[in-house]
């Protein structure tokens, strides 16, 4: 499977995408782990907020996941995912990279589990 890489890339870090805004698009990578498009409903747990944000998944792994939200996440912030299926059951991730504003990728984020996990697709 081919990843390009439009933040952070999770294989090669940041150092290959500072080369893609320099105008070098076309890089791609093999994926550590194949992604499903899957559209699941997921709670976000944020540190030091007490309200819960509402998100939507676009495609899953077992090591991350690319969200669609209205949170204001930041690279390196700690989450918790709930699954709506299964409530009181915590995933514990870390965001990898945030869309830029007025990009294709707006209001997404690349989520890296903690642990690797098996959501249901």
């Amino acid at each position: 499977m081919v990843l390009r890489c439009y933040g952070i890339c999770l294989i090669h870090g940041p150092s290959v995408c500072n080369l893609l805004r320099m105008g070098k698009s076309t890089y791609t990578a093999t994926r550590r782990c194949p992604r499903k498009p899957a559209q699941i409903a997921v709670t976000l747990v944020l540190e030091g907020e007490e309200a819960e944000q509402i998100a939507s998944t676009i495609d899953v792994s077992e090591l991350g996941v690319r969200l669609q939200s209205q949170s204001a996440l930041a690279p390196g912030q700690p989450v918790g995912l709930v699954l709506g299926e299964v409530p009181g059951y915590v995933l514990r991730a870390r965001v990898v990279w945030v869309g830029k504003l007025e990009s294709g990728l707006e209001g997404q984020s690349g989520l890296e589990f903690s642990e690797p996990h098996t959501l249901p697709v």
